[in-house]
């Protein structure tokens, strides 16, 4: 017989697994919002051996009982009905079985009242808690019954650029220009066959951070021939429908509910969740305070600490095995030219009776021949000085700026107040990466500044 006391324990210890996250630093109510949402949707290694799906309230109501008694409180209150006989019969516990896999969904509630309405247990005799036990026993638990069971094959694109998977994380919070606390997406690329990724912060998920990231990673490597993303607005736009066309790149969606096709992405996003640990306790000390600072950390990690690091699955770094060029399949640079032209934006507007139109809160002059006609405008949001028009087909002058209010998109991370920041402290961790980042950066400047004075002197011969 165990113990009961250690019973108890080992019940709080697990109670405490489950809301860690939740009390090792401070929180905001966003914040824990999404993170006790992330805890309920995971499957738990229960206690007793079963896997179980643990409900938000639930999460909720034990971080409530230890932030008030501590690991005490996590405790189960001893049983005042020690000693009575609890166990169900077997085919009260059979029937319900029954049901269960009939219907996965019901709750063990449901259960209850339709084995009263069957006459197999008289009202109120069925607790909740003995029934829902029995039922893990059986192997029958609602999380059980849930767990796929079908099976994935591993797979690689056979060069690099083949396919790129691409996807977007509330990675960390930090404040704004203006102080208030807001989540910071990370959104990042990673190439199918290589592992390595281009990956950048962003104040807000949408088309201009992904347009942004995107024209990035294009420039750096080339054009992939698939695109593999998930269904968010952003990856749903026209505007990426149209960017894909104009670029010959194959933009796919993965499956509603099948994370699985982003394996690679969604792993990446574990591997720097590192990272992000140790920005979050600078950014809540108060020694990380702008994006860029943030970036520059993020931008030493990712080529030091990741992409020329030997990966596990490939036993080569990522850097090497993307610069090992198929000869059957060769890098496709695209001119910057067509990729700004590419990711245009496309919209509609009513030409007034004068020959302007308004673009972002700006006023434009257009060809006076296009007055009170719907006109198709192209334009980049983070240069509104230059706007394309297009009519029937037929390419126009561009329109000449009247009043310009905003110079940029509104939907851009919010500017800084201009004043100096402090020198940035930062944590053990990102201290060596960043040291490691620059003897690294000292050391290939020094082997093209020798490849290049030792071409000098052969062509001197």
């Amino acid at each position: 017989m165990h113990d009961p006391e250690d019973t108890r324990t080992v019940i709080a210890r697990f109670r405490y697994s489950v809301i860690a996250p939740l009390v090792v630093r401070p929180l905001d109510k966003g914040e824990q919002a999404h993170l006790v949402a992330d805890l309920a949707s995971r499957l738990w290694p229960a206690p007793d051996g079963s896997t179980v799906h643990i409900h938000r309230r639930t999460i909720t109501r034990w971080l409530a009982r230890y932030r008030v008694s501590g690991f005490s409180g996590l405790m189960p209150e001893p049983r005042t009905d020690r000693g009575a006989r609890l166990r169900l019969a077997d085919d009260i516990v059979a029937r319900a079985a029954e049901l269960r896999k009939e219907d996965p969904r019901r709750s063990v509630r449901a259960l209850i009242r339709i084995l009263e309405l069957e006459g197999l247990a008289p009202t109120g005799t069925v607790k909740r808690t003995t029934l829902s036990h029995a039922l893990c026993r059986m192997g029958v638990s609602r999380a059980e019954l849930a767990r796929p069971t079908q099976t994935f094959q591993r797979r690689e694109s056979e060069y690099p650029g083949a396919m790129w998977q691409i996807d977007t994380q509330i990675a960390l919070h930090m404040p704004d220009a203006h102080g208030r606390r807001r989540p910071v997406y990370l959104v990042a690329a990673i190439d199918d066959h290589s592992r390595h990724v281009v990956g950048r912060y962003y104040w807000r998920d949408n088309r201009p951070s992904l347009e942004d990231l995107l024209k990035r990673a294009i420039l750096l490597r080339g054009k992939p021939e698939i695109l593999y993303c998930d269904n968010g607005a952003s990856y749903r736009s026209h505007m990426l429908e149209t960017a894909c066309a104009m670029l010959a790149i194959d933009l796919r969606h993965a499956r509603p509910y099948r994370p699985q096709g982003k394996g690679k992405i969604e792993r990446w996003f574990k591997t720097a969740d590192a990272f992000n640990r140790e920005a979050q306790t600078l950014i809540d000390r108060g020694s990380l305070c702008t994006l860029d600072q943030l970036q520059n950390f993020f931008s030493a990690w990712l080529d030091s600490e990741y992409n020329r690091r030997v990966h596990s699955s490939t036993h080569e770094t990522p850097i090497a095995r993307l610069g090992r060029v198929d000869p059957r399949h060769p890098v496709v640079r695209v001119d910057p030219d067509l990729l700004n032209q590419a990711f245009l934006w496309t919209e509609k507007r009513k030409v007034t009776a004068v020959a302007t139109i308004s673009v972002q809160a700006n006023e434009y002059q257009v060809d006076l021949g296009l007055a009170r006609r719907t006109i198709t405008v192209r334009y980049d949001p983070y240069d509104l000085t230059r706007i394309h028009v297009e009519f029937s087909g037929q390419t126009f002058a561009d329109a000449t700026p009247l009043v310009l209010r905003h110079d940029t998109s509104p939907q851009l991370p919010p500017k800084t107040d201009g004043k100096a920041s402090s020198p940035v402290q930062t944590t053990a961790f990102l201290a060596l990466v960043n040291e490691r980042e620059q003897a690294a950066r000292r050391e290939r400047l020094g082997q093209t500044r020798f490849a290049a004075a030792q071409g000098d002197a052969d062509h001197a011969k």
